[in-house]
């Protein structure tokens, strides 16, 4: 079906957008963290999931490939329908959602519209299992850059000082620790 689609941003309304791609409109739904970084008139590549509804065709659109992915192993679930799929993937990253079902954080899902204590308790449990299959495998200097990246250092910042770190330290949340020292002048 339809992988992605990239074009030109006509109109940008409370749930979707239509794209314009070859002088075809296209009404893609989106997420609100997803829609509030795009504007109108800005060409955009969007990752797609293709669906039938209530006998109407619909495409659901993401910025990665990352959320798409959650999107469609949370819409499997029975009395998920891809409306509250998509808002759940699109509230945040994998790492945030990874943690809310690790640590069955209820409160990360209660704000969205749609979502009973009932319905929660069977995303966790249907989903923990699965989205551990879409988590990308990432090194232990990976970890590190990202960790430090969170903190609020520049790429560039944080590769420079684990760079520094010496080299017979191993273990990636000592790295971290090492290069906050260099971070931090210490």
């Amino acid at each position: 079906m339809i992988g992605f689609i990239s074009g030109r941003v006509l109109l940008k309304e409370k749930d979707y957008l239509l794209l314009e791609r070859e002088g075809i409109g296209f009404k893609i739904f989106l997420g609100e963290n997803s829609l509030s970084q795009i504007k109108e008139g800005e060409n955009v590549k969007l990752f797609c999931h293709f669906c039938i509804r209530n006998e109407k065709p619909e495409l659901y659109g993401f910025l990665n490939i990352e959320q798409l992915k959650i999107f469609e192993t949370l819409e499997k679930i029975p009395g998920v329908g891809p409306k509250v799929a998509l808002k759940i993937a699109s509230k945040g990253s994998l790492e945030e959602l990874m943690k809310a079902i690790k640590e069955k954080d209820f409160s990360y899902f209660q704000k969205i519209k749609g979502l009973g204590k009932k319905k929660i308790q069977k995303i966790i449990l249907e989903i923990s299992g699965d989205l551990e299959k879409t988590q990308p495998k990432i090194s232990k200097q990976d970890k590190a850059l990202l960790a430090l990246v969170s903190l609020g250092f520049s790429q560039k910042e944080a590769k420079e000082a684990l760079r520094k770190v010496p080299s017979e330290i191993k273990d990636y949340e000592e790295r971290i620790k090492k290069a906050l020292q260099i971070l931090g002048g210490g």
